[in-house]
């Protein structure tokens, strides 16, 4: 099932929300997160993350693919570049640690001193590390001779300590496109037969003959292979069933206007000249083509009239519960006595609802923190809900307390089964704190050699955006004197980030806030 999402936000609350309700495999294929024709690359972990689903998406026989509209009209690589790509290996191969390197460096992996992320590999003696594209961990390739002795995942982020021994791994390529001599050779003919070519060393074709690969080349990827890039749905297992969550039309057409509008604009650099949106996306009419060729289920909240090819679901929307409210405020739950003046009684809908519902009810909580404050909350109305982990645990008319992902509850009228998220009792939306585990930052790896950044280096601040390092220096702020990394920006801004604590290893440091001048 491929499940089509307005967007990226959408999407990852669809999968956190999914996930909780099925043991089956749920998977989101992430966007670049960059805008079209941005002038920077996506992370390496996103390419990783991108790799590895579209890698195992053509043999899925169950589970859920979650796709933002915008995702879903990206042109990908060709299924047979991808496999044609993928390396496994194992122990007791007969493979010579040079013989590898050479493979790598034609995958795009990059020869590092300390591998810290995907798609990077250090040599060491005997020892290969390595961290393979669509691999949630690092490997260490123990060599004797000419033979693969052994394979462990060791520790990246702190103690580099070799851990448990694996039997075989499965090594995808460094890109979404091929970087050897031939693919560089084919980028350069066809960039000729496109664009003009420019003498300057900082000119797309000029870097990419040199065998480097500029920030933001993902968006010339159409010229590393000889076909047109195929749609998304050249993946697609052939039992596959669409499911459109919202308004596709409108969405699509909204990002194609404002790829076309970003077109338009950034196209008049003669440094990085722009190939048409139609190489890289699908257009509107090209993506409801596409959408025809599939079974599809549209999802709407309200009833539909009986027709032969609707279908109303055992679901029904909760009745009001938030006519009398408790606010959250620092983890515990005060009243808004503006909205209380309304009513007296506190949650008194709640009462009466579960006075009235004689099946099992289930109220969802985002975290251990929020579950003691509501459990404190529930208990003003001597309500003692028993704990569980899963919600196909709950039977009976018990009343019972989970941590869940769901934002809004629902009346299963099929298991007679109710689900009250905190939202549905607080009359609004509970801020998620939850972050999308690529977002997550290790303080340990944040900066993770200064040596490695150069004058005039783009450098990404997550708040801020892209600015280019401008070195080092020491500034005093609130009588504490420290080191700070200087970044700049548009019309001589400046950015100053704290390197705390101003130490001696480029793997202690980590920033805390950012000040701008």
């Amino acid at each position: 099932m491929v499940l089509i999402a307005p967007d990226m936000q959408n999407a990852l609350r669809l999968h956190d929300e999914i996930s909780q309700f099925t043991d089956q495999m749920v998977m989101n294929l992430a966007d670049w997160e960059t805008l079209p024709y941005d002038s920077f690359s996506p992370h390496q972990d996103i390419i990783s993350s991108r790799l590895s689903t579209l890698y195992q998406l053509p043999s899925m026989q169950r589970g859920v693919l979650i796709v933002p509209v915008n995702t879903l009209m990206q042109r990908v690589c060709p299924h047979s570049f991808l496999h044609g790509h993928a390396l496994v290996m194992k122990k007791g191969q007969r493979l010579s640690r040079d013989a590898l390197r050479t493979q790598l460096d034609s995958a795009g992996y990059r020869h590092v001193d300390q591998v810290m992320e995907h798609g990077e590999y250090a040599t060491r003696g005997a020892l290969l590390d390595l961290f393979p594209m669509g691999s949630e961990l690092p490997y260490r390739l123990d060599f004797f001779d000419d033979e693969i002795d052994s394979l462990r995942v060791f520790d990246v982020d702190h103690s580099q300590r070799t851990l448990e021994e694996v039997e075989a791994i499965n090594l995808l390529p460094a890109h979404e496109f091929p970087t050897d001599k031939a693919a560089i050779e084919l980028f350069r003919s066809q960039w000729r037969d496109t664009f003009e070519v420019k003498r300057d060393p900082e000119h797309i074709y000029q870097q990419v003959s040199k065998g480097t690969l500029p920030a933001g080349i993902e968006y010339w990827q159409p010229l590393f292979f000889s076909e047109p890039l195929p749609p998304l749905f050249s993946y697609f297992p052939a039992n596959t069933l669409l499911v459109n969550t919202g308004d596709l039309e409108n969405s699509a057409e909204r990002f194609q206007a404002d790829t076309l509008a970003r077109f338009e604009n950034r196209g008049i650099d003669p440094m990085r000249p722009l190939l048409p949106p139609q190489s890289l996306w699908l257009r509107v009419d090209e993506l409801f083509s596409e959408l025809k060729n599939w079974p599809r289920v549209q999802l709407k909240t309200e009833h539909l009239p009986t027709k032969a090819a609707n279908a109303n679901l055992g679901f029904q929307k909760l009745p009001d519960l938030a006519r009398s409210h408790f606010l959250p405020r620092n983890h515990r739950f005060v009243e808004n006595s503006n909205i209380q003046a309304q009513q007296k009684a506190p949650l008194d809908a709640l009462r009466k609802f579960l006075e009235s519902f004689d099946g099992p009810v289930v109220f969802s909580v985002e975290s251990e923190g929020r579950r003691e404050a509501l459990g404190e909350l529930l208990a003003r109305i001597k309500i003692a809900p028993q704990r569980i982990m899963r919600l196909d645990e709950a039977s009976d008319r018990g009343r019972y307390l989970m941590i869940g992902a769901a934002e809004h509850g629902f009346v299963d009228t099929v298991r007679n089964l109710a689900l009250i998220c905190e939202s549905d009792l607080l009359g609004e939306r509970v801020a998620r704190r939850r972050q999308d585990s690529r977002r997550a930052i290790n303080p340990d790896t944040l900066i993770r050699n200064l040596a490695e950044l150069h004058i005039g280096q783009p450098v990404v601040h997550l708040e801020h955006g892209v600015g280019r390092y401008a070195g080092m220096t020491t500034l005093e702020a609130g009588g504490i004197t420290g080191e700070y990394l200087m970044l700049t920006y548009a019309n001589d801004a400046k950015l100053y980030v704290p390197v705390s604590p101003p130490a001696t290893s480029p793997h202690t440091r980590h920033c805390h806030h950012s000040h701008c001048i």
